[in-house]
């Protein structure tokens, strides 16, 4: 058997590591059995050749299975069976159709007897996993084999399936392949070696049902597409068919075709709208940039932009953008908190820098959007500028049907946690993502009392690395210094303070309540700083938080900062 290389035995001396190869036995695995399960007595080492493989656990309190790892070849486990006949500590499952090589407990006690020192090497590397396992990283997702299948009638999965090879490969190194029927003759191994010699396979299903090649292409797959139409239902046995993937571990996105002129994109039906996917990626007719960004979002190559809360620093998001244009930067997926949560979300209608600095500047550049004061029974204002102007410039649009995926932040003080936004109405969920406590009324939902995002989480871009789709650009605008000049007050705010013995120095209560929303804490901007792949932070200790006026210097700063960055390559581990 020409065995693989097993990087596992690399600093093992030569005679032994032969030994130990000679004694690999080849097993397959279909995809979603187990190759064993927790519990069991361990009595054998496995090597990945192809597919994955997901190690969990069982939590004792509710029984739910608990995600560990997600490997892929040529990675090693289940060392443990060789020092130690104890129970499985974990369950090991074939996450796709996967070749093992099984070296058993007899088979190592043979090798030691021959080769005594493989037993001190074989600890050490043991204890070395044990540290490693103790970091516990978050699981990567590096997909290399994708189905894709259509859920709804009048879609063509084989020539959905050549385009996105094509835009794989203009995306990223190597060449795609491309299957949409079973070839004559073919087995498993020439199913592997295809798969080998191309950087990533795509398997197009023309059927739901359960045919052999069907079957095949969700067996084989780390990811899979489904195909929709806005607005058709599901074709018949498409619910059953999702239903059966392992979706825990198999990550599965609903890529929706979309008119090429269309302002936004139409919504799915209900029915293929509550199939299980994790992202809705939307393709239109003729714009081979959607492809490519669907292309790197599928294969965590993606570039995921968050954008922080400030107030009015948060203008300077806008120069972020036209620098980021400037060059030739594409997002392809953004997040974001209180005014950063509404950039982002004209973003994600596909709004380009110009547009959006427009709409920006048209509602926000020297007007105060916190200045319809009333009784303060609620909050200091009404809330009724900020809810028109939200209104008025996202109208009905839903979270989930925008051009690219987007998310937004809120803290909701019945739960006393963040929260999420992933679908529903974006001008509501912009609203509570900016509903600073005490400045404007908080927002009532089903899920509880929501205010603004800055309050639990300012600058979320531990919630994007999360989607593991890609490096991810956070930009901070709330944790710079506030308060450091004291601004300028007319006589009768100098008597009003003299009369209530109020010093000068003191800030108002609105700014305070301002400050105190979206000031990053000092645990939240180190999660930012560990879960970015690059943090920027213009320098705008000069700008208050209230500064509506200052739109053009404060957009300027992010600008320059921008700039400056990509020119010295400090985003090198984004670009």
């Amino acid at each position: 058997m020409n065995l693989p290389e097993i990087p596992f035995l690399a600093g093992l001396g030569p005679a032994a590591a032969e030994a130990v190869r000679e004694r690999f036995a080849a097993v397959a695995v279909a995809g979603g059995r187990p190759v064993f399960e927790e519990g069991e007595e361990g009595d054998a080492l496995y090597t990945l050749v192809s597919g994955a493989v997901g190690i969990s656990t069982r939590d004792p309190a509710d029984g739910r299975a608990r995600r560990i790892a997600r490997l892929i070849p040529p990675e090693t486990f289940g060392e443990m069976a060789l020092l130690s006949a104890e129970p499985r500590s974990a369950t090991a499952t074939a996450l796709r159709d996967t070749h093992l090589l099984r070296l058993t407990r007899d088979a190592f006690e043979d090798v030691v007897e021959r080769h005594p020192g493989t037993l001190l090497y074989f600890a050490r590397q043991l204890a070395a996993r044990l540290r490693a396992a103790s970091d516990r990283r978050p699981i990567e997702h590096s997909p290399r084999s994708f189905a894709v299948l259509a859920v709804t009638e009048g879609l063509d999965a084989a020539a959905f399936g050549q385009t996105l090879a094509h835009a794989f490969d203009e995306t990223l190194a190597g060449t795609t392949g491309c299957l949409d029927a079973w070839p004559e003759g073919a087995d498993e191994t020439w199913f592997h070696d295809y798969e080998t010699r191309h950087a990533r396979t795509i398997f197009a299903a023309h059927r739901i049902t359960d045919c052999p090649w069907c079957q095949l292409c969700l067996r084989h797959a780390d990811h899979i597409l489904l195909l929709a139409e806005p607005g058709q239902p599901p074709r018949p046995g498409a619910q059953d068919c999702v239903a059966r993937v392992r979706s825990d571990w198999i990550r599965i996105d609903l890529a929706v075709r979309q008119d090429a002129r269309a302002a936004l994109p139409r919504p799915l039906h209900p029915a293929v709208a509550a199939l299980p996917a994790t992202l809705r990626l939307q393709v239109r007719d003729g714009h081979p940039d959607d492809l490519r960004r669907l292309a790197r979002l599928a294969s965590g190559t993606a570039r995921g932009l968050v954008l922080g809360g400030g107030g009015a620093r948060g203008f300077a998001h806008i120069g972020v953008l036209r620098a980021l244009h400037e060059a030739g930067l594409a997002v392809d997926f953004v997040g974001g908190t209180s005014m950063g949560a509404v950039i982002a979300a004209s973003v994600a209608m596909g709004l380009g820098p110009d547009p959006i600095r427009a709409q920006i500047a048209a509602t926000f550049g020297g007007r105060n959007p916190l200045n319809d004061y009333t009784l303060p029974y609620h909050a200091l204002t009404r809330g009724a500028k900020v809810d028109a102007g939200l209104r008025h410039r996202f109208g009905s649009a839903r979270i989930e049907d925008l051009w690219l995926p987007f998310f937004c932040v809120s803290s909701n003080l019945t739960t006393g946690t963040a929260m999420v936004h992933r679908s529903g109405d974006l001008a509501g969920a912009l609203r509570a993502s900016i509903a600073i406590p005490g400045l404007l009324p908080p927002v009532l939902s089903e899920a509880g009392v929501l205010v603004d995002g800055g309050m639990m989480n300012n600058l979320p871009a531990d919630v994007m690395a999360g989607l593991g789709r890609g490096p991810v650009l956070a930009v901070d605008v709330g944790s710079d210094l506030a308060f450091q000049a004291m601004p300028r007050r007319s006589w009768r705010g100098h008597v009003a303070r003299r009369l209530l013995g109020s010093p000068d120095a003191m800030p108002a209560i609105a700014p305070l309540l301002l400050r105190a929303a979206t000031v990053s804490s000092d645990a939240q901007t180190l999660m930012a700083v560990s879960r970015a792949s690059v943090v920027l932070k213009p320098p705008l200790a000069g700008i208050d938080l209230r500064a509506w006026s200052s739109f053009e210097i404060t957009a300027e700063l992010g600008y320059q900062h921008a700039r400056d960055a990509i020119a010295t390559g400090r985003l090198r581990g984004w670009a």
